[in-house]
């Protein structure tokens, strides 16, 4: 702590100071994702305040009986719920979620830079320029969930330049099976678009491996370390997908979604920051070309599959090309200027290697003080300019004509609420009523309903998939009566005939729906192509309740990877077992 104060202390004020609009304004942001992700942190309070959990959302997403925490990061929503709770309000815990990220995605980016023996003023220098970058002002600006994934992969620097050098001891195959472990709390697509970074650094630490075998096994032990930590978050996808027709993510043409990283007069909707990743890049470029005899081999290296990481996610790459004979990546991957934003840290980090070397190797001082003071720069502009967009985003929302959808970033057709503004939302933030901000805006996002058959994967075709969901579910609500019970939920109705009737309920293939104290078969459930179902209601009262049996390999594996985690955290922290350090004396990393 001592030997990194400095950092520490800059990277700290870094980060309060891009957030102290919201804290002397006392305002919070919602954003494009805000809704979705407090629905799901809301969801866990509330399963660990009640003590009543379950597989399916109790308490959240119109409680229609889905299933959205159990396939989405639901370690992480525990711990977020854990602290939602403790901390008794919303705009607390996004002060709070919003400094612990961009704090330690500031200092991950340091201790990176650090490792790589780059100057300890450009490396604090990074770690600014990276917490203010696009990487990861998505969670600021949007409550976007894969900027927090994105702000971890600093961490993975220390296993890049083991596996480049061949030190595939057994505990540096375990800290890398941890730290896929951990991205894999967070967002499955970051880690499937970041793994392949990693194997060409595979590819040349095998290819000097005198020990083929024996670190070969050493690597299998930190994938099969990695996939039990991961069980808690692979296995419920695995079964809800298997069996379950459902609502995929938006189909979108990629071309119209690359990175203009490379297009110096493009600033996004969010911050004028971005520019700062645009001059890093350009200057990656040209260091590249004018330097390449001077690099040494690792750097060579790792700038080389940072370009390509750049390259894929821009225009340059054929996309059109690509979504023709890969159709599926326009729901799966939708955006090619995500691999960007996971490119993000590994591009700033490439730039600052290609001048370092060179200044090292011509034993350039003026070279090596302009690098550190262009750093420094960079940092002191990116920060001040993320920091305006989030001051002018700030008033924005106390504006009284910014109505609730210009607020959270939709379409005013995919809002169901009696608000007009979000001005009008923002006390909600600051009671101890937490269920009050979810309740109040009923957003539409139909992520993973079962359906009755595949829907034409399109955005015209999903502008009415948005509308009659909020029709369907969102907009049938006060109909019904609903209580929470142990494992489930009920809903009442009174009706004046006994014929069909349409519910805002979903089911899955695993789902138990009991009407009336008569479970129903799978004959006895219309499921309609938005994703509610059709059940025969009797006259009078009637009392449906909802809910869901995970299988036994389900459970088993949920239990596995919590107990490893458990067995993990207290060989780091109780036995304190440093996993980080090496068995064998690493090489520097300029050896060639």
């Amino acid at each position: 702590m001592r030997k990194n104060r400095t950092a520490i202390i800059i990277i700290g004020l870094a980060t309060l100071f891009m957030i102290s609009p919201l804290l002397l304004n006392h305002q919070a942001l919602y954003g494009v994702d805000g809704p979705f992700q407090y629905s799901r942190i809301y969801e866990a309070a509330m399963q660990l305040k009640n003590h009543n959990f379950s597989f399916i959302n109790l308490y959240s997403f119109q409680q229609a009986g889905r299933i959205v925490n159990s396939l989405y990061s639901p370690l992480v929503a525990v711990l977020c719920g854990a602290l939602l709770l403790l901390v008794g309000n919303w705009f607390r815990f996004q002060i709070i979620t919003l400094f612990i990220v961009y704090f330690l995605g500031g200092y991950l980016m340091y201790n990176a830079a650090q490792k790589l023996r780059l100057p300890r003023k450009l490396a604090i220098a990074l770690g600014v320029i990276f917490l203010s970058s696009s990487a990861v002002y998505g969670f600021l600006f949007g409550i976007m969930w894969r900027s927090i994934a994105v702000s971890l992969l600093p961490i993975f620097i220390g296993p890049i330049l083991d596996l480049y050098h061949g030190d595939w001891s057994l505990p540096s195959m375990l800290k890398l099976g941890i730290f896929v472990g951990i991205l894999a709390q967070f967002q499955i697509l970051t880690i499937g678009m970041f793994l392949p970074f990693l194997i060409s650094f595979f590819v040349h630490g095998i290819w000097q491996s005198k020990q083929k075998l024996s670190t070969s096994l050493n690597f299998l032990a930190g994938v099969l370390l990695a996939l039990i930590l991961s069980l808690n978050a692979l296995i419920p996808m695995l079964e809800v997908y298997h069996g379950n027709t459902l609502i995929a993510p938006v189909g979108m043409n990629l071309m119209d979604h690359t990175s203009r990283v490379l297009q110096p007069i493009y600033t996004s909707v969010y911050s004028s920051s971005d520019i700062v990743l645009t001059i890093i890049a350009y200057a990656m470029l040209t260091g590249l070309i004018l330097f390449w005899s001077r690099l040494v081999s690792f750097t060579k290296l790792f700038v080389s599959v940072s370009l390509i990481y750049l390259i894929l996610s821009t225009s340059f790459f054929p996309w059109d090309i690509v979504q023709n004979s890969m159709p599926f990546l326009q729901s799966f991957l939708q955006m090619p200027i995500r691999i960007t934003l996971v490119a993000g840290p590994f591009i700033m980090l490439s730039a600052a290697l290609i001048y370092y070397d060179t200044a090292r190797s011509t034993k350039s001082v003026s070279l090596h003080q302009g690098l550190v003071a262009t750093g420094v720069f960079l940092g002191i502009l990116s920060l001040s300019l993320c920091t305006q967009k989030v001051a002018q985003n700030v008033h924005s929302i106390i504006n009284p004509k910014t109505t609730l959808a210009q607020g959270i970033q939709t379409y005013p057709q995919n809002v169901h609420t009696k608000l007009t503004t979000i001005a009008q939302l923002q006390p909600e933030f600051h009671t101890r009523h937490i269920g009050k901000l979810i309740k109040a805006v009923d957003r539409t996002v139909p992520d993973y309903v079962p359906i009755s058959k595949k829907i034409k994967n399109d955005p015209d075709t999903y502008k009415v998939v948005y509308r009659k969901y909020r029709q369907n579910f969102s907009e049938q609500q006060h109909l019904f009566k609903y209580h929470v019970i142990h494992g489930g939920i009920r809903l009442t109705w009174k009706s004046t005939a006994a014929k069909s009737r349409a519910i805002p309920v979903v089911a899955y293939q695993r789902s138990i729906l009991t009407l009336n104290g008569t479970r129903l078969s799978n004959k006895q459930i219309t499921r309609n192509w938005i994703g509610n179902i059709t059940v025969h209601q009797q006259r009078g009262r009637n009392v449906l309740t909802i809910r869901y049996v995970p299988s036994h390999l389900t459970v088993l594996s949920k239990t596995i990877s919590y107990i490893a985690w458990v067995i993990v955290l207290i060989l780091v922290f109780l036995i304190k077992v440093p996993l980080s350090k090496k068995t064998a004396k690493m090489r520097t990393f300029w050896e060639s």
